[in-house]
This record gives structure tokens, C-alpha cells and sequence, in this order.
């Protein structure tokens, strides 16, 4: 279960963030983070995954990423199973 809170708080804090949110509001929501997740919470996966699917939301790049993404299979080679059924 721990694992579920971590995501949600993640997405909490990002949400707070992204809407201006400072001062004790936001103190109190990462003194949540603190409590819960540890002293790694910035750094946690699970925190990071909901922060991030909170960023993709509002089509910002991910934290942490360079914001590419991987380029589209080129197009002169079939698919696999084209290839492989000979079609």
C-alpha cells in the first residue's frame, strides 16, 4: 500500500507545484512526503512516477528526463511479423 501513497502524493506535490501553490500549503504537503516516503522522497521511483504522469497531463517533459522521445521504428523496414510470415 505504501507504494500506492507514494503515488499519490507524488502526483499531489506536482499538482501543487504546477498550480502555484507555496508557502505552508506546500510545506505541509512535503513534510507528508517526508513522513511517509522517507528522507529520499525526491528521489523515490514511485513519487517520481506520479509527479511525472502529472507533468504528462499538461504536456511538460518528465523530471529527470531529456523530454525526447524514442524515434518511431523507421518506416523501409516491415514489421516483425510481416517479416517473419514473409507478407
Amino acid at each position: 500500500m505504501g507504494d500506492k501513497n507514494s503515488l499519490l502524493l507524488g502526483i499531489k506535490y506536482e499538482a501543487a507545484m504546477l498550480g502555484g501553490v507555496e508557502g505552508a500549503p506546500l510545506a505541509r504537503i512535503e513534510e507528508q512526503l517526508h513522513s511517509e516516503v522517507g528522507e529520499d522522497w525526491r528521489t523515490d521511483g514511485e513519487v517520481l512516477k506520479g509527479r511525472n504522469a502529472t507533468r504528462h497531463e499538461h504536456g511538460l517533459p518528465p523530471i529527470g528526463g531529456s523530454g525526447k522521445r524514442p524515434a518511431p521504428e523507421s518506416p523501409d523496414r516491415r514489421p516483425l511479423w510481416r517479416r517473419v510470415l514473409g507478407r
